[in-house]
């Protein structure tokens, strides 16, 4: 891999957005960008809190690199407010989705842990209508798909063909990369780490792992939300 560019002065910087739901796949994207020498490698930081009128300033001290690329999902309790977006100019977003049943049994494991398998059915159903159906919608409303600030990608496409996804990512933001990639680096000054970042044994083996079937827990849960009106037009608004 070739070295890193230098620095950028703060004026001269783009700022790349990563807006999703949680277990959404945003760690992986924002690791694939990073594998392109003039794109940042920070973890987690809520670019939310950036509403000054230095804004701009604040976010480019985070890194050297020309362009900083800034990931924070939508928690369960923002889903009626989720993106409040810093004062800065021209940002490029990156809309990560991921299909309500998949996404919805990793949520369902990140709040019960080992208890998942006996968590009530009602809670398929309110993570898919309350917090997925809302932010996607939102988001939709917001930033539509053919607007040519804002990239919409689908985590499903993404870890089917990364190459392709990636290049056109790394096309869309501007960075000198123009190769797309399977494989990233690890992190230089911090680690992964539940809480911030996904800290599992997938982002660790450092290499996009090719899909699996779906499993037999999200497709019953798909059956139990995919007739939810509000669910059912966002996926289909989504082209699942």
């Amino acid at each position: 891999m070739s070295e890193r560019s230098a620095a950028t002065p703060e004026l001269e910087k783009q700022v790349v957005l990563i807006l999703s739901t949680m277990r959404s796949g945003s760690t992986l994207l924002k690791a694939l960008l990073a594998a392109a020498p003039d794109i940042s490698n920070l973890p987690e930081i809520d670019f939310q809190k950036y509403q000054s009128n230095e804004a701009g300033k604040e976010i480019a001290a985070l890194d050297d690199y020309p362009i900083i690329a800034l990931k924070r999902p939508a928690w369960f309790n923002e889903s009626n407010r989720y993106p409040k977006l810093p004062r800065i100019d021209n940002a490029k977003l990156v809309i990560l989705t991921r299909d309500a049943h998949t996404n919805g049994l990793s949520l369902r494991k990140m709040v019960l842990r080992k208890l998942a398998p006996l968590g009530p059915r009602w809670m398929d159903a309110w993570i898919a209508k309350n917090y997925w159906a809302k932010v996607y919608g939102k988001l939709l409303e917001r930033f539509p798909k053919d607007d040519s600030s804002n990239f919409w990608i689908r985590y499903e496409d993404l870890i089917q063909d990364p190459i392709t996804h990636t290049a056109n990512l790394f096309s869309f933001i501007g960075s000198s990369q123009t190769e797309g990639v399977d494989a990233y680096p690890r992190p230089g000054n911090y680690e992964w780490k539940w809480g911030t970042d996904d800290g599992g044994d997938k982002i660790q083996s450092l290499k996009v792992q090719a899909p699996k079937a779906v499993p037999q827990e999200a497709l019953k849960i798909l059956e139990r939300v995919k007739t939810i009106p509000e669910v059912q037009r966002v996926r289909e608004a989504l082209g699942y």
